[in-house]
């Protein structure tokens, strides 16, 4: 048997954000005949232990959360350096700007070969970044760190566009892999599944269920919701929004639901790291973000058959969703439109359904995660045999 390819991905930590729901996936996926993960992190979270489970190689590469520009990075590419050099690691995979820019550095002074695989916002157009409520200094760098992958993974055609156009990396080193999903098995839609969320949050009995998995920040622009949801209320007095997620906006959207009076069909119900029993009871999945690239959330809404009602181009939303079939694109900077969707959805079971069946489809042709693995470790074999 040939000997195994050995990846070493570099990411800053392994809390619950979707480049570590991604990695995880990634990792549990690929083919462990052929190829050996080792995943290097700076410190733990709620993804440590899956991934302990799951057998994989880690290391520790600092034990707390440093920026680029601080005097430990010297030490962590020297940390990075020497495990690459022992474990014989023949390609860095990595996954944030900080690892990347660490693992690149590490991996040049080594012979590695890079895969850049892009998760963030690094490669947006700066003013849009802003317009969407977006905020980083650190891609500033970017630049600095021109032609330095082998290779550079993307989510979205926007992104490709923008390394071509912005002469950061010619076409040929880019690839646009989206995200991948273990797909789950038997749905529960029609059985116990909404009574029990009904009596977990003490909702009333009838209520239509809508629910948003989201991160209260900014750019994520909850407060559309709270915009949005009056309208709906008067129609469908039953409906009830479901907000699950924490951050820094959770006291203000908090606030504000009181303030309009919303707190009988507007819940804050915290954040969950698994939102399938969430998803098998409810009628609609409704995320309204400025920002995202490829949301592993609205895979989990789509694969669990539930319509999703999302933002229009933003990330690669555009490119997998077609509008009311399986799944409905609004723009994310105005308020028209999303009230309606949503009382069209909810008035029809049947439509629910027949979007939901061709969200599912859309999962299992184009995002399950052991069909996306496989361009990966082609992507390892290309690398590592030219």
């Amino acid at each position: 048997m040939a000997d195994k390819i050995k990846v070493l991905h570099i990411i800053k930590t392994l809390s619950l954000g979707g480049a570590e729901v991604n990695l995880l996936n990634l990792s549990k996926a690929v083919d462990n005949d052929r190829y050996e993960f080792h995943v290097a992190y700076s410190f733990g979270g709620e993804l440590e232990p899956k991934f302990k489970e799951a057998g994989i190689k880690l290391f520790k590469y600092a034990d707390q959360d440093h920026r680029v520009k601080s005097l430990e990075t010297g030490w962590i590419i020297f940390r990075l350096v020497r495990y690459i050099r022992k474990n014989k690691i023949q390609i860095v995979h990595t996954h944030t700007f900080s690892a990347h820019l660490w693992g690149s550095m590490a991996a040049k002074l080594t012979g590695a070969k890079i895969i850049e695989h892009v998760h963030d916002f690094r490669y947006l157009q700066p003013q849009d970044f802003s317009r969407r409520r977006g905020f980083n200094n650190q891609y500033r760098f970017v630049r600095q760190f021109k032609n330095v992958s082998d290779r550079v993974v993307v989510l979205t055609k926007q992104n490709q566009d923008f390394l071509v156009q912005e002469g950061i990396y010619p076409v040929e080193r880019i690839r646009e892999y989206q995200n991948g999903i273990p797909l789950p098995g038997q749905i529960n839609r029609s059985g116990n599944a909404k009574p029990k969320l009904i009596a977990k949050f003490h909702l009333r009995t009838d209520a239509l269920l809508v629910l948003t998995p989201i991160r209260l920040a900014p750019e994520k622009n909850a407060d559309l919701i709270l915009r949005i949801a009056p309208e709906v209320i008067r129609r469908l007095p039953n409906v009830m929004f479901l907000i699950a997620g924490d951050g820094p906006l959770y006291q203000q959207v908090s606030d504000d639901i009181k303030k309009m009076g919303l707190e009988e069909n507007v819940r804050l119900i915290g954040y969950h790291a698994d939102i399938r029993d969430l998803l098998e009871g409810s009628d609609i999945f409704l995320l309204p973000s400025f920002l995202e690239l490829h949301s592993i959330a609205i895979l989990e809404g789509m694969s669990s058959r539930v319509p999703v009602v999302v933002s229009q181009e933003v990330g690669c939303n555009s490119e997998f969703i077609d509008d009311w079939r399986n799944g409905v694109l609004l723009d994310p900077f105005k308020d028209a439109g999303w009230a309606h969707a949503l009382i069209k959805l909810l008035e029809d079971p049947q439509l629910r359904l027949r979007m939901g069946e061709q969200g599912y489809q859309t999962c299992l042709k184009k995002f399950n995660i052991n069909e996306v693995v496989k361009k990966f470790e082609n992507l390892y074999v290309e690398l590592t045999h030219f």
